[in-house]
């Protein structure tokens, strides 16, 4: 993590090494003490639980484009493309909230369409 308690680069930072699949770094963005996570698929309450989930299933991320950034205080909102190779290589547009207090995120809100994942993971689907 930076020194740095600008908002938008913190979250920059943590995209950028979502990005690159440097979890251990990325985990350095996040708050120890809170983190509130939500998704349409998944929710967390723990840095730790989110990076495992987040390494666990970046094989299928390619790469993540910065559509757009708007900040607000401590809040930062990306729009998003998730290039993702599941069976094809999608796009997936991704509005990315995150609100940064005392130089770490520690609430992360990613509103997406999840029918493709919940295709991909869920027996009943197809």
């Amino acid at each position: 993590m930076t020194g740095s308690a600008d908002p938008l680069e913190v979250v920059e930072g943590y995209l950028d090494a979502i990005g690159a699949h440097d979890f251990e770094r990325a985990r350095g963005y996040l708050s120890d003490v809170e983190l509130s996570y939500q998704s349409p698929i998944v929710q967390f309450r723990s840095a730790d639980e989110l990076i495992l989930h987040t390494a666990l299933s970046a094989g299928i991320l390619q790469r993540v484009e910065r559509v757009k950034a708007f900040t607000d205080g401590a809040d930062v909102c990306h729009i998003l493309d998730l290039v993702v190779q599941i069976s094809e290589k999608q796009s997936v547009r991704v509005a990315h909230w995150a609100q940064v207090r005392g130089g770490r995120i520690v609430r992360i809100e990613a509103i997406f369409d999840a029918s493709i994942y919940r295709d991909l993971f869920d027996p009943a689907a197809g």
